[in-house]
């Protein structure tokens, strides 16, 4: 994609500051148009969207990369919650654009928005990055510049807002430094908070833009290009001051789609790559009560099935066990799993699997990151190849199917002995395994030197050697039948280079942005040929930033002191040359005067609980009264016989035929992601939804079927099983669906299904809002004649555009009899034709969605189609003597016969 030129002159059309206008145009223009339109949409169940008001400090959270990996953040999450649970602060999240919708963007003159208020990002006081990847560093340009903001700080004016920057990346700020006004060092649910205050106060006292960002400035942990004073990072001295962030259940499947709680924040393993090890001590960690009860409240109010406890060794948390014992009681009977992250292999020991073991883990991952003793030691990883196997061992006796082992190619002093060594522990593993290499997935990254490290200044090896290192264990690895992920080198590469650059390479990243890099963490959009044309024209020695540096030398993030003492990481790196280990101070008390401890702040450890909290058990009162269809009079809450009678013969559930509607927003949702909101709002509602049998049981619910994605459902279908009787479950379940999703009615089907609905529909009956005139669709006339002629040939092939495979389609059989009509007078909102007409529907055959239906009745004149308001509004099935029925109103039709056969035989 060629952006524009730099300098962020971009602004948007003026006419989307109006935020009902902004969405209005969003749906009907571009959502229809793009790739997981579902991104855009706002509407998570947790979300805050109160009326917009100037007078308080308004900050937008911007991270730098897809909605599915922001969403999910763990950071972003936290200062969500923080600043909107702080008097007087809203805060709004926005995510980057996909290419694809960056272009649609551009060409409507559309802003970056709020996800939520859909309020242009400019209107904000502070648009706020979480830098936690250094490859997400042009999405912050393309943000800046869909927002019209300028991109280099030095070109901003009144009108723009504040732009700060936080996460781990701002170890180093200096590359980014020209594009940023501020830096927040360190954790930021304090500093954001300040920062929130200091624009309110600001913004009190009619402050300019100037005057407001030097009141930031002066907050402690902040950082400019050209501070004079060293920033030291902010710590939180006690994670239980600030409650876990429990909100937010994305829209559409994140990447990481559970109830994620960080349990404990720092690490003094000491491990000398690691840099989130080193930059955020000391050690802090969560009380054991709550964590329990965020867990066991948070899934049944989020609707979650699976709970992680975050930390960067979740092994060290204190009270790992008996949180995991107080979740895994506070949950019981619920079908809600506990997933902990990647582990390391000498911290926990048989009982913890033992708890692991009923969970039914589906994998374990662990990190050797090394092969041999020897580098383990240089890395001062602190686990022994035998930790390792027992591990494994443990894993799959507590009934692991896969074991995933990460390691590092290019650490300081590696050999090919030592890739050896990687090898034949590997093959050992894969003896443990039950059956083999099948159960084993390796993954090697290359070694990417970080700031604020002991390995800042070693240095990275080549390309070309990263390139070697792969096809050599690849072919080592062959015979094991192991599946082996390998690491592009140049995104290694380009990791370390902005990883470890200085603010001559801002001038790269601008270019880059420019030539068009966008994503460049995704391997599907990433392309190194535009940073090897703008590197090569920066004129810059980018060997002289990859290679080891002299200790005594300045470091471009000399300015920022991240909780690591300089003159401790440069002795840590000699002591790694030697091979010689450090001891965790945690453990064996010896303090390694690293300096992030201080009189004030040590090292804050769980005090043992009183007792797991949990969620409280649902009252009598809390019950809703029986359905009073199925009463008896004057005794709402007694069954009738009849009912209770059937229900006891029941083998264990009771299916039920669904109608609901699937409109407005949901309609951009795909079809997996509406399935995932119905599982997540059944387990909020509480309902008892049968399960198959099997390992990895799941809710009986089948569906007929799929809308296509931005097409609205009237009268769509589905069949569930509820595990016993539940009186008003219709209410129930619709006071947890999200927005655009109702269910309409039920028929109660009984213990076994007569037959899917996917099999059952033959015919589908649509509404067509068409384009107006205006906007690039057909006139009424010129619509009549269309249909007048459709009608009249037999046959008409149209070449149907598949990813998959173009198909060519004879489309008028598909046409049910002469079921297209045009309405006489146009839509009266959009001035569009409206056009109605059914398909059929073959089983077995290739089929024609509506909006391909639409493209091959109107040609030209409908360029395109998709921009048409499209409605479902039944699905029929074809009787026996060759007329029309629903499929809810088959099942009445076969419970009448049941009920008419059972009593005229009686």
């Amino acid at each position: 994609m060629q952006a524009p030129a730099p300098g962020g002159a971009r602004r948007p059309d003026p006419r989307y500051d109006d935020p009902q206008l902004l969405e209005s145009e969003l749906r009907r223009r571009l959502l229809p148009l793009v790739a997981k339109p579902g991104r855009y949409l706002g509407g998570e169940h947790g979300a805050v969207c109160p009326p917009w008001r100037e007078d308080r400090a308004n900050i937008l959270l911007a991270f730098p990369d897809a909605y599915e990996l922001g969403i999910c953040n763990n950071g972003v999450r936290i200062l969500y919650t923080a600043l909107n649970d702080a008097p007087d602060t809203y805060a709004d999240l926005a995510f980057t654009p996909w290419p694809d919708m960056e272009e649609r963007m551009r060409s409507e003159g559309l802003p970056l928005f709020a996800l939520q208020a859909k309020v242009p990002a400019r209107r904000f006081d502070v648009l706020g990055f979480s830098l936690g990847y250094e490859l997400c560093y042009t999405n912050v340009l393309t943000m800046l510049d869909l927002a019209g903001i300028p991109l280099r700080a030095a070109d901003r004016g009144e009108d723009d807002p504040l732009v700060i920057a936080g996460g781990h990346c701002t170890a180093n700020p200096t590359v980014l430094g020209a594009f940023i006004d501020v830096f927040c060092i360190g954790d930021g649910e304090d500093l954001v908070l300040d920062v929130a205050r200091a624009v309110q106060e600001g913004k009190a006292a009619g402050e300019t833009r100037t005057e407001r960002l030097e009141r930031v400035r002066r907050i402690p942990g902040t950082w400019w290009p050209g501070c004079t004073e060293r920033t030291e990072a902010r710590v939180v001295a006690d994670l239980n001051d600030h409650r876990p962030p429990a909100t937010l259940v994305p829209v559409i499947e994140p990447v990481h789609d559970r109830l994620s709680l960080e349990v404990m924040r720092g690490c003094t393993r000491g491990c000398r790559f690691c840099q989130a090890g080193m930059i955020t001590r000391p050690v802090r960690e969560r009380d054991v009560a709550r964590v329990v009860e965020a867990a066991v409240t948070g899934s049944s109010r989020l609707g979650w099935d699976e709970i992680s406890l975050l930390s960067l060794s979740t092994c060290d948390y204190s009270g790992l066990g008996e949180a995991m014992t107080g979740i895994m009681d506070g949950l019981r009977g619920t079908r809600t799993s506990l997933e902990l992250p990647s582990l390391r292999v000498d911290a926990l020991d048989e009982s913890v699997y033992a708890l692991i073991r009923s969970e039914k883990p589906g994998s374990f991952t662990f990190a050797p990151e090394a092969g041999s003793q020897r580098l383990r030691d240089v890395i001062n990883k602190g686990v022994s190849e035998q930790d390792v196997l027992d591990s494994v061992r443990w894993a799959f006796d507590a009934g692991a199917k896969r074991v995933k082992l990460y390691f590092m190619i290019g650490l300081p002093t590696e050999t090919d002995a030592d890739l050896d060594a990687a090898v034949d522990l590997i093959a050992k593993t894969v003896v443990i395994a039950p059956r083999g290499g099948s159960q084993i997935t390796v993954s090697f990254s290359p070694f990417s030197p970080k700031a604020h490290t002991p390995f800042q200044w070693a240095g990275q090896i080549s390309r070309e050697e990263i390139a070697r290192r792969n096809r050599y264990l690849r072919d080592a690895l062959r015979r094991f039948k192991v599946k082996v992920s390998l690491r592009d080198p140049n995104v290694s590469m380009l990791e370390c280079l902005l990883g470890l650059g200085d603010a001559k390479l801002g001038d790269v990243v601008e270019a880059a942005w420019s030539a068009g890099a966008r994503f460049d963490g995704w391997d599907e959009v990433f392309d190194m040929r535009l940073w090897e044309t703008v590197l090569a024209a920066s004129g810059l020695d980018i060997d002289t930033y990859l290679a080891p540096r002299d200790p005594g030398a300045p470091l471009p993030w000399d300015g920022v002191f991240a909780q690591v003492d300089r003159d401790f990481l440069r002795g840590d790196w000699e002591a790694a040359q030697r091979a010689e280990t450090l001891e965790d101070c945690r453990s064996e008390g010896l303090c390694t005067q690293c300096e992030a401890c201080d009189d004030v702040l040590d090292h804050v450890f769980a005090l043992p609980s009183s007792g797991p909290v949990i969620a409280p058990a649902v009252s009598d009162d809390d019950r809703p009264a029986f359905d009073p269809r199925n009463s008896v009079p004057g005794k709402p809450g007694r069954e009738r016989d009849r009912w209770r009678k059937w229900r006891e013969r029941a083998p264990g559930k009771c299916w039920h035929r669904v109608v609901y509607a699937k409109t407005g927003n949901a309609a951009f949702w795909g079809h997996l992601d509406f399935q995932r909101q119905l599982r997540l709002a059944l387990r909020r509602a509480g309902l008892p939804v049968a399960y198959s049998q099997g390992f990895t049981p799941h809710p009986l619910l089948k569906f007929g079927p799929p809308l296509p994605l931005g097409v609205e459902g009237d009268s769509e279908m589905l069949d569930m099983a509820f595990s016993r009787y539940v009186p008003g479950w219709v209410e129930i379940l619709n006071g947890h669906l999200p927005a655009g999703v109702r269910i309409l009615r039920s028929v109660e089907v009984g213990p076994v299904l007569p037959g899917t609905i996917d099999k059952d529909v033959d015919r589908y009956d649509y509404s067509a809002v068409l384009p107006s005139p205006d906007d690039g669709g057909p006139g009424l006339t010129d619509l009549r004649r269309l249909v007048a002629e459709f009608l009249g040939e037999t046959t008409r092939t149209y070449l149907r555009r598949r990813p998959k495979g173009d198909l060519e389609v004879d489309v008028r059989p598909l046409l049910c009899g002469d079921r297209l009509s045009v309405s006489e007078t146009p839509c009266p909102q959009t001035g569009g034709a409206v056009l109605d007409f059914s398909l059929r529907r073959r089983t077995g055959e290739a089929g024609l969605p509506a909006y391909d239906f639409l493209a091959a009745l109107c040609g030209d004149l409908l360029p395109e189609p998709r921009l048409a308001r499209v409605r479902r509004t039944a699905l029929l099935a074809r009787r026996k003597d060759e007329g029309w029925m629903s499929p809810l109103a088959r099942i009445r039709e076969l419970n009448l016969r049941l009920w008419l056969r059972k009593h005229m035989s009686a």
